[in-house]
């Protein structure tokens, strides 16, 4: 047995979104073109692209949102490598009750803090000053699914629980944003991000085949692989959306 009571949290990934190295590294670059001096990410977890950001725009000064003070720490440690923690402040909140402006607001994977992405979208607006940018992550219909395609999937998911892409675009556009740049990911960075979730457990059991809650950890890791590879794969995509506010 290990030295680990239990598989670690997120251990094999860089972001908590299926996204390539490539498309951070260019989502890294836009969001800095602009030399945002305010930035917010709501649900910002251990927020790398944030740090990255942040480390890219002088002087700027940050806030990562989140509840999970776990993950808030795995940022602040980051900052702290990165030599930006005096920039970059992580506040354990409520995103969804968060009201300060900023030039760019992130928001990746955390639409449900909000209800629907419609109403992310219509808080998001809200907080992004005149002029100012949002980028934006969630999950995406490739098309409708049946029935039994939605019962193979997490329990209790719904059709109305993602749009399709154009109708998230719709939405943005109905906010009063205007799209920048609308992107999907390929299913190769789904079967990374799945894979990297999953490494948790699977190297974790390995090594700990005979713990006493490994009997738990490997159903959940067999419960998950399901819902991917024979639930949500091909079906639900993930959809990155660069909007700006106009100025008033």
């Amino acid at each position: 047995m290990t030295s680990h009571d239990g598989p670690a949290r997120y251990g094999h990934l860089d972001c908590n979104s299926p996204i390539a190295a490539w498309r951070l590294d260019r989502q890294v670059e836009e969001c800095a073109a602009a030399n945002p001096q305010v930035i917010v990410d709501i649900g910002c977890g251990w927020g790398e692209l944030l740090q990255r950001v942040t480390a890219k725009v002088a002087g700027a000064k940050a806030y990562g949102i989140d509840s999970d003070a776990e993950l808030l720490e795995r940022g602040r440690a980051g900052a702290a490598s990165r030599g930006i923690a005096d920039r970059l402040e992580f506040v354990e909140y409520r995103g969804e009750d968060w009201t300060e402006p900023a030039d760019l607001v992130i928001s990746i994977g955390a639409v449900h803090a909000f209800g629907t992405a419609a109403d992310a979208l219509r808080k998001l607006y809200k907080i992004v000053k005149p002029g100012g940018r949002l980028l934006i992550g969630d999950g995406v219909w490739n098309r409708v699914p049946t029935e039994a395609e939605l019962a193979a999937m997490w329990p209790e998911t719904s059709l109305g629980d993602w749009f399709s892409l154009p109708e998230f675009v719709d939405a943005a556009v109905a906010t009063g944003f205007r799209p920048l740049r609308v992107e999907s990911v390929e299913q190769s960075e789904w079967d990374d991000f799945e894979s990297q979730f999953l490494a948790d457990k699977e190297v974790w059991l390995l090594g700990n085949p005979d713990h006493p809650e490994a009997a738990a950890v490997r159903e959940q890791a067999d419960a998950h692989r399901n819902w991917w590879l024979r639930g949500h794969r091909g079906l639900l995509g993930f959809a990155y959306l660069t909007l700006g506010r106009p100025v008033e």
